[in-house]
């Protein structure tokens, strides 16, 4: 199973929770109130699949994805990962992508049949069914320890989605082997969890 999905990357602040000690009487003094920022984080939509412990590319998206961006895009970096399974003796393997709109477009769709790439159905809001969504959290992580600083940079906001853009894939090849592949190994329980649940929250 190649896993696979989109994910927008956004830098500003640290996501993590923050928490301030206080005196009783500290309640709204100004050290102790971190103020709700007005604009937006910047942000970077990246792509990237993975397949057992093995890690595809981390594809930085520049622009608005849509079905033609998305094909010349699965074109350009699915087939390498085709051909690395290939070598290692693996033949008969599936593609997941979720459907969103873009993913389940007729041109999409043609394409991946006319090239023999087997699908899976796969619902667009189920990220307990998708473990590379897990991947997401420890790649927004990591790229808070590795480059704490990158929204300082210089330039303005294109300037750190340029940056973004080089620093992302150097944060996903830090992400060790036994991560993904501890993934891919919960989807017994995952697929369980969520039957038990009835399609309902679970842990995952």
């Amino acid at each position: 199973m190649i896993w696979s999905d989109e994910c927008s990357v956004e830098k500003s602040r640290d996501p993590r929770q923050q928490w301030v000690f206080r005196e009783p009487g500290e309640r709204w003094h100004t050290d102790c109130v971190h103020p709700k920022e007005k604009n937006k984080g910047i942000a970077l939509m990246v792509w990237g699949c993975f397949w057992g412990k093995t890690r595809g590319p981390l594809v930085p998206i520049t622009r608005t994805i849509n079905k033609t961006r998305y094909v010349r895009l699965l074109r350009r970096y699915l087939f390498p990962v085709f051909d690395q399974m290939i070598s290692c003796g693996i033949h008969d393997f599936l593609f997941q992508q979720d459907n969103s709109p873009v993913h389940k477009a007729y041109s999409v769709m043609d394409w991946l049949e006319t090239n023999k790439i087997d699908i899976i159905e796969h619902p667009p809001y189920s990220p307990d069914l998708n473990p590379i969504e897990h991947v997401w959290v420890e790649l927004k992580k990591r790229l808070h320890q590795q480059y704490p600083r990158i929204s300082d940079t210089p330039g303005g906001k294109e300037a750190v989605k340029k940056k973004l853009a080089e620093v992302l894939p150097l944060v996903w090849e830090s992400i060790p082997s036994e991560f993904f592949e501890k993934l891919w190994r919960s989807m017994p329980k995952r697929v369980a969890a969520v039957l038990e649940a009835r399609g309902g929250y679970t842990k995952y």
